[in-house]
């Protein structure tokens, strides 16, 4: 596991991780000369994180995604945990922490983004995360058709009308994490 968290050098910075993206990707090329397949997961939705930022991360997604079908890049948004200097920003900001047990166990830590990402960049990520789990996972007969229109669409960034998407979510919804 190779935690990446953005695409975005100055995001990385940002959050201090000791890290540069050309390092991720030469990491990367080595997994592949060996054959070892690799984890890279991102967090997207940032405080104030810009839309730029974003799609640099999705950007190097797709660049490490297309790289080999043994990488999987997960991507979450973020969660304000106590402790990190991001969480104690947006509390000063107003953010509210929950306050009892009860309140972190109804926390959700997983499936939902904070209420600094707007609805039209929460679809733009889902509709996203959707089309790369599709293009670049292991052909099989039943999943070419769709592995064919996933990998079009991520290769144009062209995620309206997600007809496919809507059919799968479906006749196979996702579980709730959360």
């Amino acid at each position: 596991m190779i935690g990446v968290e953005s695409g975005s050098q100055e995001m990385m910075d940002w959050m201090k991780k000791d890290i540069r993206v050309e390092e991720v990707l030469q990491s990367a090329e080595m997994c592949v000369r060996h054959g070892v397949g690799a984890i890279f997961p991102f967090i997207v939705g940032f405080p104030g994180e810009s839309d730029e930022s974003v799609l640099a991360s999705l950007n190097l997604v797709k660049q490490l995604r297309s790289m080999s079908p043994q990488f999987e890049t997960p991507i979450f948004y973020f969660k304000p945990y106590p402790g990190s200097q991001i969480t104690d920003e947006v509390v000063r900001q107003g953010y509210s922490l929950p306050q009892t047990l009860d309140e972190w166990a109804d926390f959700d830590f997983v499936g939902s983004s904070g209420p600094w990402v707007s609805q039209e960049k929460y679809e733009l990520i889902e509709r996203f995360k959707f089309y790369n789990r599709f293009a670049w996972g292991p052909e099989t007969l039943r999943r070419r058709p769709l592995q064919a229109v996933a990998r079009w669409r991520v290769r144009k960034d062209f995620y309206r009308a997600p007809v496919e998407k809507r059919v799968v979510d479906r006749l196979k919804p996702l579980p709730k994490l959360s």
